[in-house]
């Protein structure tokens, strides 16, 4: 007997789920493209713990209005190289990262303003390069979360600012903290 209940309660949520779906409006959904400036803080650890740990990264955004304030976002983002001396060797190290990323976002706007709360949380793959250590870099998925303000300045245009901590768990990087400035254009 608990089982036809279980089973049938789980019928009852999936047939919902599935009508819910029918009658959702589609033609809602926004796609957009963006571009930001970021400016990375890393924890290095390991081999590569004297090494510089300050970034800066051009990001390109897509993407699409799932539902009504919730978002889901691919960006790549490239750092600038940066130079400097290893300081328990001695020797000159070369180190940029590239970050692919697919996150969800949820926007919470702000009374009747313009302005928005963002929240975010996903993951990035991170392909480290670090040119004068033994194996010159690693590639690494890590997971993500932030927050910060958008401000909508027309119906597709939008500025914004995240904050936002990435988890990298790596021998030579531990994490990220980094702050993202940009615009969105929305279709």
């Amino acid at each position: 007997m608990k089982k036809i209940l279980l089973l049938s309660g789980a019928a009852f949520l999936f047939s919902a789920n599935a009508d819910a779906m029918m009658h959702h409006d589609f033609s809602a959904v926004k796609p957009y493209v963006g571009a930001e400036y970021v400016y990375s803080h890393s924890k290095p650890g390991g081999t590569a713990g004297g090494l510089k740990h300050n970034f800066n990264s051009a990001k390109a955004d897509l993407g699409l209005e799932i539902y009504k304030n919730i978002y889901t976002e691919f960006s790549y983002q490239q750092s600038w190289q940066v130079k400097n001396k290893h300081a328990y060797e001695g020797t000159s190290v070369k180190q940029r990262f590239a970050a692919y990323a697919l996150d969800l976002y949820g926007k919470m706007p702000i009374m009747c303003s313009p302005f928005s709360l963002v929240a975010t949380t996903g993951m990035a793959l991170y392909d480290v390069t670090q040119k004068g250590l033994p194996d010159n870099g690693f590639m690494r998925v890590g997971y993500r979360i932030g927050g910060g303000m958008q401000y909508d300045m027309t119906e597709h245009w939008s500025a914004r600012v995240i904050g936002r901590y990435s988890y990298v768990g790596a021998e030579r990087l531990d994490n990220y903290a980094e702050v993202a400035a940009g615009i969105l254009y929305r279709f």
